[in-house]
Parts: structure tokens; C-alpha cells; sequence
């Protein structure tokens, strides 16, 4: 698996709890999210590309929000659009359900089993991340739950970190934080966690691995399949550290 993480952490990992972010990490939503972006603004008469789209993941309805109208202009529809992206994932949502990433349900399953305390940091709303983790049956796994609109200052700030570590009870650098963005990376590394990256439509950055982390690469004992070639959580966490105290 590839994985990044704090230049300074030793290969075996001590740690006392994991963080997780949601979109993208858990759930196969990032794409489906640029999907509905862009057929809400092309509705409203705006081509959303896709490097508009990779600017705002793993940010804050406000931060996205910000950042959009500094792009296309202070008049540009953010609310409307956002309107039809949410009913455009409400449909899929109906018509076939969010689909969660492969290996997440095992490691879920895996760290129960060690009792590792368990939380989820998302920029999405309250609402909608424990509907989607009600949805799967997988919301009694987390302890702790820190959603975008309970922050003043979104990821890449650490605010949503250290506010997770501190409802766990434990200090920052004893949480793992599992996340596929740069800003939560960013936001991870902030607050002195261990961050480690599972790619997802962001790929770590030559500026990131200079100065903010090393790349470790580990084949899954769990699958012998090839870590360049997957994208399952499971895979990138077998034999990447050591067991949860």
C-alpha cells in the first residue's frame, strides 16, 4: 500500500485511536459529488471542470463556497447548484445506494476487535454524515463525530482534529487520521496527529511529500496484491502498523 505519513513517526506505529474522514475514505462519494456539480451547473449554464471540483474537496460548505465565487464570480449560483447536486445524490442515493470503499467494513471490523476507539472528522454536514453512515449500519462504530458545521475554521485548519482528539480524550499524536484529500492531510499534520493518505481523486503532491511527509509502500499481506494497483482500505492498513493499545 502507499501510504504517507509524519516524516518523524517509526515504522511501528503506537497509537490509540483512528480518525476518519468520510467523503471519499468511507464512501465512493467525491466522484458522484463532481458528477452532481456538474450537471447542477450546467443546468444554470456554467461548465464546472473537474480542477474547479479538486479545489474544494475536503473543504467546508463555506470554504467551497468561497472558493468557487473567487473562480467563476461573486454571482455565481453556489446555493442553486448545491440544491441540484443534493438532489442529484438523493437519486443515486434511491436508485442504488452510496457505495462505501472496499476494505472498510473489515477494518472497521478489525479494529473493534483490538478495541481502538473509533471517530469521524468530516467537512460534510451532521446531517448528511450520519445519514450515510445510519444508511450502512455502521454509525455505533464511532464515538466521536466532528462535521463541518460545528467548526468555525475547516480543514486545512486543524481546528476539526484537535476537537475530535479532544472528545476522544487522547492527545493528538497518539490518533491515527485516515484521509484522502490534501486539506485533511494538511489539517491531520497540523494538529500533530499521524496522518496517513489513502489517495482518492486528489494524489499526494511533490510539495507534500518534501515537506510534510514520507511515502511508505508495503505490499498487503492480507491480499499479496499488487499496493500501486488498489485502493482498499484494508489492504493499505494490514502490516502497515502496530495493533491499537
Amino acid at each position: 500500500m502507499l501510504v504517507w505519513r509524519d516524516k518523524d513517526m517509526a515504522n511501528n506505529l503506537q497509537f490509540d485511536a483512528v480518525i476518519f474522514d468520510m467523503d471519499g475514505l468511507m464512501f465512493d462519494t467525491e466522484q458522484l459529488g463532481l458528477e452532481g456539480y456538474r450537471h447542477a451547473a450546467h443546468q444554470h449554464g456554467y461548465n464546472l471542470e473537474s480542477a474547479a471540483f479538486h479545489d474544494i474537496i475536503g473543504r467546508t460548505v463555506s470554504d467551497a463556497k468561497r472558493l468557487l465565487q473567487e473562480k467563476f464570480g461573486s454571482d455565481f449560483p453556489v446555493e442553486k447548484i448545491r440544491e441540484g447536486r443534493r438532489r442529484y445524490l438523493a437519486e443515486t442515493r434511491n436508485a442504488s445506494g452510496i457505495p462505501i470503499k472496499s476494505g472498510l467494513m473489515e477494518l472497521l471490523e478489525y479494529l473493534k476487535k483490538k478495541k481502538v476507539p473509533l471517530a469521524v472528522a468530516s467537512s460534510s454536514s451532521r446531517r448528511g454524515v450520519e445519514r450515510n453512515l445510519k444508511n450502512v449500519g455502521i454509525i455505533d462504530n464511532f464515538k466521536v463525530i466532528v462535521c463541518g458545521d460545528e467548526v468555525t475554521h475547516g480543514k486545512p485548519h486543524p481546528e476539526m482534529y484537535l476537537k475530535t482528539a479532544d472528545l476522544l480524550s487522547k492527545h493528538p499524536s497518539t490518533c491515527i487520521v485516515l484521509e484522502d484529500s490534501l486539506p485533511g492531510i494538511e489539517a491531520a499534520h497540523a494538529a500533530g496527529t499521524i496522518p496517513i493518505m489513502i489517495p482518492d481523486m486528489q494524489q499526494p503532491t511533490e510539495a507534500l511529500f518534501l515537506t510534510r511527509s514520507t511515502m511508505y509502500e508495503y505490499t498487503s499481506q492480507a491480499t499479496g496484491r499488487n499496493p500501486r494497483k488498489n485502493n482498499d482500505l484494508r489492504s493499505r492498513y494490514d502490516g502497515s502498523s502496530s495493533q491499537g493499545q
